[in-house]
């Protein structure tokens, strides 16, 4: 799916008590549902908060927070690089606002609302995933195992059938020998008028 990227900008976001709070509150508004992974084309569109302070008649006012959306095309790099390049269109919707009233929790309060529980956070497990259908998958890492030079223990069905295959290969070679044994004698026979055991 989209995702926005957010970028606060200015000093105000981490010096003001108050900033630091909306921050955080704008960060889970927008961000949606957490992910692991994110595809580069799902990155299509910016959201910009600049906090600029602000006065009136010459007295310290709360500053403004300017709220600027651009759509954001991924193109080549024009030098060459790997890294896909950027281009802005601003699309909207855009605003100015301030901070009027703020009924944040105590400093207590909000620490322990923001501790986030033990269970939560899932341990990575070395060598585990799970896919797309929630089945766990496993990677094991084993040496290379030489199976041409290892030689287990065959059944006696499997002897038997050995030695019945030597003896039907020893019989096949000897009644091939004999043939070509005969062959032999017969073009001898053709050639010289008499046998081999003639002789």
């Amino acid at each position: 799916g989209s995702k926005p990227l957010l970028q606060f900008v200015g000093d105000l976001w981490s010096s003001d008590i108050n900033l630091k709070r909306l921050q955080n509150l704008l960060i889970d508004f927008y961000r949606g549902d957490p992910v692991d992974s994110l595809i580069l084309s799902g990155l299509d569109h910016v959201m910009v908060f600049t906090a600029a302070e602000a006065s009136i008649g010459g007295v310290e006012a709360s500053p403004i927070i300017h709220q600027r959306t651009y759509y954001m095309k991924l193109k080549k790099d024009p030098k060459g690089g790997k890294a896909p390049v950027p281009y802005l269109t601003p699309s909207g919707p855009d605003m100015d606002f301030k901070v009027r009233r703020t009924e944040f929790a105590s400093p207590d309060l909000w620490k322990l609302a923001m501790k986030q529980p033990q269970g939560v956070k899932a341990k990575k497990k070395k060598n585990q995933t799970t896919n797309i259908f929630g089945e766990t998958i496993g990677r094991l890492h084993l040496e290379r195992q030489d199976i041409d030079s290892r030689s287990g223990k065959k059944s006696k069905a499997l002897r038997m059938a050995d030695k019945l295959d030597k003896a039907e290969a020893k019989a096949a070679l000897e009644d091939e020998l004999g043939r070509e044994e005969e062959e032999m004698d017969n073009e001898f026979q053709q050639a010289y008028g008499f046998s081999k055991g003639d002789m």
